[in-house]
């Protein structure tokens, strides 16, 4: 009993010396600081009792600190290996053998699932276009689709935007009811609690299909904008194709939806031809026609004498025949006596 005792004691001693062994040859940094360290702690306790003042072990201690921890602190973690079957799994393509040997065909990987953890759930009511709530192991979530943004159609203040009930029945005819794949944003949440979201079904990316079919525009707000540059580019596509928002011009702005667009352009007011005013014929002062004064005769007379013998004296002045040789007296009366 004593000798098993002795040999369980041998080989504890023997396992003990093993691991400070392999503790100090993988720590061999730290070792040489804490000698450094014990080392001026030596020198600085004798050179006291000596009375002597050097500055070699403090040096020596600062020394052996700083390697020690820095050997802690920087120390590289090991990195465990791959193994070989786990790297042909991260292989982008599966070749495949044809019958006769001689053809292989390569079978890419989808692009628009990354190689990140996607979270299962159920979709169990859409909100609107770009909003979905989901039954995620029995938690109910509500979804916010990263990048996109639909027309509103329950919006306090915007109220109802155009094609927004378009964009709402579109999701809920895709996903209402189906099996999907969540992809968390970097930033998780927005200011009202929703889980910000890409979502997969069938291995198509939903928030992509949105804009290439024209019912969304790509919403940028950082820091989620890890597929920002495919949904760009299916939103050129959509663009150049006018569908969707895209039909009516200007309607979607980089900032949402200007319903303006869609509201029709007012008639031309018609003009109303003003109705003549009647013309009131003015009365016409009748012509009067003067009739001629007769033509006086020239009458003359020579003398009072050839007036009266012509019954004519007295003879005014202005009358046929008056003359101022028959008005001597200058009264206007020719031969009045």
């Amino acid at each position: 009993m004593q000798f098993l005792l002795g040999c369980l004691g041998i080989i504890l001693l023997l396992v003990i010396v093993i691991l400070i062994v392999q503790w100090i040859f993988g720590n061999i940094v730290a070792v040489i600081g804490i000698a450094l360290a014990a080392w001026g702690i030596y020198e600085w306790y004798k050179n006291r009792n000596l009375n002597v003042k050097s500055k070699v072990p403090s040096i020596l201690v600062i020394l052996g600190l700083m390697l020690t921890f820095g050997w802690f602190i920087l120390k590289p973690e090991a990195v465990p290996e791959v193994a070989e079957e786990e790297i042909q799994e991260t292989n982008g393509t599966v070749d495949m053998a044809t019958d006769s040997g001689n053809e292989t065909s390569e079978e890419p990987v989808n692009d628009e699932k990354e190689n990140t953890k996607l979270i299962a759930g159920t979709v169990t009511s859409v909100t609107d276009g770009d909003t979905i709530k989901v039954d995620m192991d029995g938690k109910e979530e509500t979804i916010r689709l990263i990048l996109v943004d639909t027309p509103e159609t329950k919006h306090p203040q915007l109220g109802k935007q155009p094609l927004g009930e378009e964009a709402s029945a579109f999701t809920t005819e895709r996903l209402s009811g189906k099996e999907i794949e969540i992809e968390p944003g970097v930033e998780e949440r927005d200011q009202y609690g929703r889980l910000l979201a890409y979502v997969y079904m069938d291995d198509k990316m939903f928030n992509k299909t949105l804009v290439e079919e024209g019912y969304a525009r790509v919403a940028v707000y950082p820091p989620n904008t890890e597929h920002l540059e495919e949904l760009e580019t299916a939103q050129a596509t959509a663009k150049e194709k006018g569908i969707g928002i895209w039909e009516i011009e200007n309607y979607t702005k980089e900032d949402g939806y200007d319903a303006t667009a869609y509201e029709p352009e007012p008639e031309p007011e018609s003009v109303v031809a003003p109705e003549p005013e009647p013309v009131v014929e003015e009365e016409q002062e009748p012509v009067v026609v003067e009739e001629p004064e007769p033509q006086q005769e020239s009458v003359y007379y020579d003398n009072c004498s050839d007036a009266r013998a012509a019954g004519a004296a007295p003879v005014y002045q202005g009358e046929p025949g008056y003359g101022s040789h028959l008005d001597r007296d200058g009264d206007g009366i020719g031969c009045d006596k």
